[in-house]
């Protein structure tokens, strides 16, 4: 079994978009591998950040993405379309790389489960302590249960 940690999380204020959090979730991180992430955190930007890293993107493009129509031309060399290219390539292959996503939600999912998906506190900063406690908390479960299977199976 693969240790599903949670290694980076951040709160922003209310009503921001996706696109716009991936640096900061990202900013601990080197050497990152596959990137998977849900087609709010489409863009140039988020990309040439993960190449930067070390990372290879895989990011879900939208039915209006630049390059996602067949026949649209390619400017190579810009990590965006470097990954539009392996997907308009072998779109199959492709998607069947992307599903890994699904083991992110499935941790996401797992903590909820464990620890209840809602806060009990009003104020906002309590909220975020709450939260970063059921993170913590879920990680500690999941190194456990790591050991406990390493050790006795």
């Amino acid at each position: 079994m693969r240790w599903r940690a949670i290694i980076s999380f951040h709160f922003t204020k209310t009503h921001v978009h996706e696109v716009t959090q991936l640096e900061p979730l990202l900013e601990p991180l080197w050497d990152l591998g596959n990137v998977y992430a849900d087609s709010g955190y489409l863009s140039t930007e988020n990309c040439r950040l993960i190449v930067g890293k070390g990372g290879t993107p895989f990011i879900r493009p939208k039915c209006n993405s630049i390059g996602w129509k067949p026949g649209t031309k390619i400017i190579y060399g810009n990590p965006y379309h470097d990954m539009m290219q392996q997907y308009k390539k072998d779109p199959n292959a492709w998607m069947k790389q992307y599903h890994q996503r699904s083991v992110i939600e499935a941790v996401f999912s797992g903590l909820k489960r464990r620890l209840g998906g809602s806060v009990a506190s009003i104020k906002r900063g309590v909220q975020q302590v709450e939260i970063a406690l059921k993170i913590i908390v879920y990680n500690l479960m999941m190194l456990l249960r790591k050991y406990v299977e390493e050790e006795y199976f």
